[in-house]
């Protein structure tokens, strides 16, 4: 064989993967409601029940605009089913703030609106079927201090009775 087949044999191979990744979609998300619009949006996307909140399938993150938005595109994705949490390290600390009690943090969201007022959203309540190019859009709620407050209340009313009793 001669050096040009050998040349031209190397570069179709080298083409292959990414004309296999040219009919994958991509998935973009959009993030909105980062205040204050400091420190880095976390966009983690998970591809299992099992890997859920364990194991990131892919990460990405930036700074929010100075309207607290951003996107993403994760590029040539395999169609399956997924669901995406995104964080806002207000800070710029690395991690997650929880607050008081848990509540009163930073922002924090999932695909599909899953709600996380009771504890964590299940894979079930987030995820979403990827089935082609697929934008969907994620807003980052604010620290739930009502849920934070009213826990404190509860807290200090059970102290009050424990008081009555004994006194």
């Amino acid at each position: 064989m001669s050096i040009k087949k050998y040349v031209l044999t190397a570069l179709l191979l080298a083409a292959l993967p990414a004309a296999a990744g040219a009919d994958l979609p991509d998935l973009t998300v959009h993030v909105t409601g980062a205040e204050p619009a400091t420190g880095t949006l976390e966009v983690t996307v998970f591809n299992s029940e099992e890997a859920y909140l364990k194991t990131a399938y892919l990460q990405q993150s930036g700074p929010a605009s100075e309207d607290g938005n951003w996107s993403t595109v994760f590029a040539s994705m395999p169609e399956g089913e997924y669901a995406v949490a995104v964080v806002h390290d207000a800070n710029g600390n690395r991690k997650f703030d929880n607050g008081l009690f848990g509540f009163g943090g930073e922002r924090f969201a999932f695909s599909n609106r899953a709600s996380a007022l009771f504890g964590r959203p299940s894979f079930s309540e987030a995820s979403f079927e990827l089935t082609g190019p697929t934008e969907i859009a994620i807003e980052l709620k604010g620290p739930n201090k009502a849920a934070g407050i009213a826990i404190l209340l509860l807290i200090i009313a059970a102290g009050v009775i424990v008081i009555r009793k004994l006194v």
